[in-house]
């Protein structure tokens, strides 16, 4: 059974934290981050950098354990027993450079229990990706795009993504930027997608986590947002300003 056939109940969030802290040394990374994400919505988490966002979302993938409060996806502690039910394109992650992007996508069908290869061959045309290319030879702007699809192949609930468009040129941030509007379009997963370079998805966002100093600064309904006048981008000049 793939991730997508999974019963999950409705009525609970896809992401829920409560007074979520973490320190490395004697700095505070997260002070008493608390939020839910409901299923089927698009959120951003907003802020600038090292505001906290890498640190939140590799303890909701379950690769930093937190210092005192909870992080559940579905319901479930996050953790690594959860990891089927979400996909994480890391920022600044890197691919095996030794391998070809046919063979990449060879061995990611091998990785992931939930790997669907109609679908990598769809994004394989929609992202431009080259099969017969060697990883290391990529452009920064195609490695971005290879890593899109390796998170987008899989058929996990929850979809996170740190920082997509990170020294990615504009044609590629167009491209990144369309596909994720077209995953949107079932309504069937959800999106937690970090960036401090708003203005690609500023018109998907349903709503706003707007992190800084480790701490939220604000959360926003979008639609009430615009509704007042404002929009994402005047909102984040407001709060980080």
């Amino acid at each position: 059974m793939n991730s997508r056939d999974l019963l999950l109940p409705q009525d609970i969030p896809a992401v829920q934290c409560e007074a979520l802290s973490l320190h490395v040394k004697t700095k505070k990374i997260l002070d008493a981050i608390s939020f839910q994400i409901p299923q089927g919505s698009i959120t951003g988490l907003l802020g600038p950098n090292g505001a906290g966002k890498s640190s939140l979302l590799r303890i909701l993938a379950g690769l930093t354990q937190p210092d005192s409060g909870t992080a559940h996806i579905f319901g479930k502690p996050a953790g690594v027993d959860q990891l089927g039910l979400l996909s994480l394109l890391p920022d600044r992650g890197q691919l095996p450079g030794w391998l070809t992007v046919e063979q990449w996508l060879y061995y990611a069908g091998g990785i992931y229990p939930d790997w669907d290869d109609s679908r990598a061959a769809q994004l394989l045309e929609q992202l431009k990706v080259r099969q017969g290319t060697m990883i290391s030879t990529l452009s920064r702007g195609e490695e971005a795009r290879l890593q899109l699809l390796t998170c987008l192949s899989r058929q996990a609930p929850l979809i996170i993504l740190d920082e997509p468009f990170t020294g990615v040129d504009l044609i590629s941030r167009e491209v990144i930027a369309s596909t994720v509007v077209g995953e949107l379009a079932d309504g069937t997963r959800t999106f937690l997608i970090a960036t401090h370079d708003i203005r690609e998805m500023e018109l998907l966002f349903d709503r706003l986590i707007l992190i800084g100093g480790g701490r939220i600064q604000a959360i926003e309904d979008v639609d009430a947002l615009r509704t007042s006048g404002k929009s994402v981008e005047s909102r984040y000049r407001e709060v980080f300003a």
